[in-house]
């Protein structure tokens, strides 16, 4: 398999809007992120599902984690778009384990052995978001002018903190706060976390690897996506949170993937056409 390739995709549908931004940075010559998106065309009555966005930052070195994530965010999206229609957050947490299954499987090869990924996914149906989660990249929701993180590292650093041994101002310049805790390709059975969350018109969701949030704080996340209910577009966000932290250095790879919700109707569930996007080439 070649290297993940630079991202930069968009589209605006009839209820929401979204973009994918994936960047090696500077100081990296391979990118090991990956990400993709199933999203439906317009017209949207006749989707059987709704729309999946997934990220990954594949670990083991540039040879096995660019495999890795590329493999996650594969069968994350193959899981969600065939079969017969499930609900949501059956959905999308079989289809991080079945990621899972994919990356471990890969990994048998002697010159994958170790290799692993993150994985988080964030599908949209009716009037709720899913995010299912493992590793440590995360999901965003920004809505009223408030962001609130929807996913927990999966860190040593962030255990710490949950036992009250580190200060969360002590987590991110602390040595140990890239050594994971749980990722996709570890083991054969993945503790796979979900959170359900309602979405409105105007809400705008963030899923992003370590190389973005470590750089670009909450704060600038809010006032990237601040404006009127469809303004700036997706892409404008992604972009811009992606530019700030390739202006800062970047020293890992940096990815954004943007959803906004354009609409206070609905997104249907049921019947026909639609288009998925892989984030590769």
């Amino acid at each position: 398999m070649s290297g993940n390739a630079p991202i930069d995709a968009h589209a605006v549908l009839a209820k929401l809007a979204w973009a994918i931004r994936s960047e090696a940075g500077p100081l990296r010559e391979h990118n090991e992120d990956c990400a993709g998106a199933h999203a439906p065309t317009t017209p949207d009555d006749s989707w059987d599902r709704g729309a999946l966005f997934v990220v990954a930052d594949g670990l083991g070195g540039h040879a096995a984690g660019e495999v890795a994530s590329r493999i996650a965010v594969e069968a994350a999206l193959e899981s969600w778009s065939t079969g017969p229609p499930r609900p949501p957050l059956v959905a999308v947490r079989d289809g991080l384990r079945r990621a899972n299954a994919a990356v471990l499987d890969a990994a048998s090869e002697p010159a994958r052995r170790g290799m692993g990924t993150t994985c988080t996914a964030l599908a949209l149906s009716g009037h709720e978001g899913v995010v299912a989660h493992v590793g440590d990249s995360r999901a965003y929701r920004i809505t009223g002018g408030q962001i609130a993180q929807l996913t927990t590292d999966h860190s040593r650093v962030q255990e710490l903190a949950r036992r009250g041994l580190l200060r969360q101002d002590q987590v991110r310049t602390h040595p140990a706060r890239s050594v994971l805790t749980r990722s996709l390709g570890a083991e054969p059975a993945v503790a796979v976390d979900v959170t359900k969350v309602p979405i409105a018109l105007g809400d705008v969701f963030v899923l992003c690897t370590d190389g973005l949030w470590d750089l670009v704080d909450e704060t600038e996340m809010v006032d990237a996506a601040a404006g009127a209910p469809r303004e700036p577009s997706a892409a404008r966000i992604a972009n811009q949170l992606v530019d700030l932290a390739l202006a800062r250095g970047a020293p890992d790879n940096v990815t954004a993937a943007v959803v906004k919700v354009t609409s206070d109707q609905p997104l249907p569930v049921a019947g026909g056409r639609r288009l998925r996007w892989r984030g590769w080439r």
